[in-house]
């Protein structure tokens, strides 16, 4: 059954075309049960997209057509029928009242789980009945019980990402969990879905681990943030095409060992002195230094697998440059125009297989992968706008996956890219992004007293090239539309016991390690005046020293808006500030964590050096320190909340510290409260 569930979306059905856009995998619906399991049914509402112009039409291809297969892990199944083999007499007894049929069946279905290769086993489907279809209305803002959505109508239609229609239906069913669904329960907290939408010819249309239901109260959870995975299929082609050219490389010497030793005669009989070759300096194996972004979110999967494992996490958020690049570096300039973004030759493709332990081609240096067992939330980051590869020399991006600048030209000979393609940004990159993971760029979700706000920073921004010169770009930042948006979950969405968390990309704070000369002279009072390294002014460091808490403020001394968001930053500062009791971003790969205060002393930065050097005001007062070290209980992060923090990136190491790879952050809510936000590393 599993094998036919692998086909391209978008399937023309008569002429009729209809496609699952929400909820999806990078985009999940959580629905909620009780502790004992006894609501089994549930009504739930999907989003498609069509070009099927009537409801009752549109109905046709939807009515006994949508289903939802359950995802077990594979031991837990194991050690179930175990459990049915204990009571072999009990089973035997039945089996003389069960039909030939029926026992065919039985043994087909173990047959089929002993070929399981991954973590994971689909579980019988059920079928969602449909209790009625309504047109999508395109308003601001999308409600769906405890989800708001700024309206996907605008882009999705504007771009044409999905090729065909215009028309949005809103679908509500119904399902009712089977027993293996309930017996998973007992056992774990929560429980994925994959929706298959059967299509003509026996084909269909998966939206894997789209729905999600939960028996979490929410006064407790435990959630996971990562950034910045960086995948690509280059990623598992570079330690072959680096190992390969070292080979040829000791070949070489070994040929000019030999030539010395045959020349050596005459040098002697011209009294020359000989010379020995120099051997190769030593440098670590490749496969202990190279550093492959893929396996280590493959990494981070198996860890993650264990504390779903052991009911230690609820959900995933990965905010932002999911992948390197769309296209893959692999195809030729003509082809990568004929495809137009097309998923099965981009790294969304990539991504996805990563995630759902797809097969793959087999190379040197990768490593075995297992199915994610936890849904993820995602929102898209500059790198996810890039069409194109470009050259790991750039940015010394060698440098952070471990290799030297000899193999970084060697590489390129094999992987070259055009500087000029390789800074471009597209809108239609995301193509694939929309179509197999998540269709909103800006949604929230609350969750008990918790609520998630998840908001995209756009492409590379070229407003500030002193910025993106320098290898840390800032981003476009937030929209109108999108401070609309954050408006209308303040005034209707928000209340005072919530716990705000924001989720972007680019981060709302951020400061250079050394100051360029537009900031000396924009933050020189006097010819005295000295600028240190921030880590100086941690906020512990200065209470140490006996100084005022005035000094440790960061934003007296630093450039606060240093590879940050372009649009609306002031705006986007004071959100964070009056709204959130955590932010958490990525981008820069480093770990940077600020808190934010009110201050009638008002600092100012500069907008977008060279090009404009008007100053704009600074909202709040801000601080610098490692937080998630100090503060670890509710009474202390509440005291001394708002936090805005960076993760360090999860594939890469970092720009200034190459050992900040493999990064995550663990965030756990207990009794309604934030407890902790610490680092972790999957290496750890």
């Amino acid at each position: 059954m599993l094998e036919k569930l692998n086909v391209n979306a978008n399937t023309i059905q008569s002429g009729g075309r209809v496609k699952l856009i929400n909820p999806n995998l990078g985009h999940p619906l959580i629905l909620n049960t009780d502790q004992k399991i006894k609501k089994i049914s549930f009504e739930l509402e999907l989003l498609f997209i069509s070009n099927v112009p009537q409801i009752k039409e549109f109905e046709k291809f939807v009515r006994n057509k949508i289903h939802f297969i359950p995802i077990f892990e594979y031991r837990w199944k194991l050690h179930k029928i175990k459990e049915e083999k204990k009571n072999l007499f009990w089973r035997k007894i039945k089996s003389l009242f069960t039909s030939k049929k029926k026992r065919r069946e039985q043994q087909e279905k173990i047959q089929d789980f002993r070929r399981i290769k991954t973590r994971t086993y689909r579980g019988d489907p059920i079928e969602g009945i449909l209790l009625r279809v309504n047109e999508f209305s395109p308003h601001e803002v999308v409600e769906s019980g405890n989800l708001e959505i700024l309206n996907p109508h605008e882009y999705l239609l504007k771009h044409n990402i999905f090729d065909f229609g215009s028309k949005f239906y809103r679908v509500a069913l119904e399902i009712t969990f089977t027993q293996e669904v309930i017996a998973w329960l007992k056992d774990f907290t929560f429980i994925m879905f994959d929706i298959i939408q059967k299509l003509e010819n026996d084909e269909v249309q998966v939206n894997n681990h789209a729905l999600v239901v939960s028996k979490n109260e929410w006064d407790n959870i435990n959630f996971i943030h990562a950034t910045d995975l960086h995948l690509a299929e280059r990623n598992d082609r570079i330690y072959e095409i680096v190992k390969n050219w070292l080979g040829l490389q000791g070949n070489i010497f070994e040929f000019a060992q030999k030539s010395v030793k045959k020349v050596s005669f005459f040098k002697k009989s011209l009294n020359k002195k000989e010379t020995k070759p120099q051997s190769p300096p030593k440098i670590e194996p490749l496969r202990k230094r190279f550093i492959n972004p893929n396996n280590n979110f493959k990494k981070f999967i198996r860890l993650m697998n264990k504390k779903v494992l052991q009911n230690q996490l609820d959900f995933i958020v990965l905010t932002g440059d999911l992948i390197d690049f769309t296209i893959l570096s692999k195809l030729s300039k003509d082809l990568k125009k004929l495809i137009d973004f097309d998923y099965d030759h981009s790294n969304w493709k990539i991504f996805k297989e990563l995630i759902l332990d797809s097969e793959q081609k087999i190379r040197r240096g990768m490593i075995e992968g297992e199915e994610l067992l936890c849904p993820i939330f995602t929102i898209t980051g500059n790198h996810d706008f890039r069409p194109y590869h470009y050259d790991i020399r750039w940015g010394n991006l060698y440098k952070k996956i471990g290799l030297n600048a000899n193999e970084a030209i060697a590489l390129n000979d094999q992987l070259a890219a055009n500087p000029i393609s390789s800074i471009t940004r597209s809108f239609r990159a995301l193509k694939g992004y929309f179509s197999e993971f998540n269709c909103s760029l800006d949604y929230s979700l609350r969750l008990g007293n918790n609520v998630f706000i998840f908001l995209n920073t756009g492409p590379d921004s070229f407003k500030n090239l002193r910025d993106f010169v320098s290898g840390h770009p800032s981003v476009t930042g937030v929209s109108t539309r999108q401070i609309k948006f954050l408006e209308y979950i303040i005034n209707n969405k928000i209340k005072e016991i919530d716990n705000v968390f924001l989720f972007t990309h680019g981060p709302p704070i951020n400061i250079q390690k050394n100051l360029s000369i537009f900031d000396r002279i924009a933050f020189k009072k006097s010819k005295n005046d000295f600028i240190s390294k921030f880590d100086e002014f941690k906020e512990s460091v200065i209470k140490k020293l006996g100084k005022k808490r005035t000094n440790a403020r960061i934003d007296i001394n630093f450039n606060v808006k240093y590879g940050t968001v372009s649009a609306n930053w002031e705006k986007l500062v004071n959100f964070c500030k009056d709204h959130c009791i955590l932010t958490l971003s990525g981008h820069t790969h480093e770990l940077k964590e600020f808190r934010l205060e009110d201050s009638d002393i008002k600092t100012h930065v500069l907008n977008a050096p060279p090009f404009s050097l008007k100053k704009i005001e600074n909202p709040a007062a801000i601080y610098y320190d490692l937080y998630s070290e100090l503060y670890t209980n509710p009474k202390d992060i509440e005291m001394f909340a708002p936090f805005v923090v960076q993760t360090p990136a999860l594939g890469l190491g970092g720009y200034s510290n190459t050992n900040l790879v493999g990064a995550f952050r663990e965030i756990k809510i207990v009794k309604g409260k934030l407890a902790s936000f610490r680092l972790a590393f999957i290496k750890k």
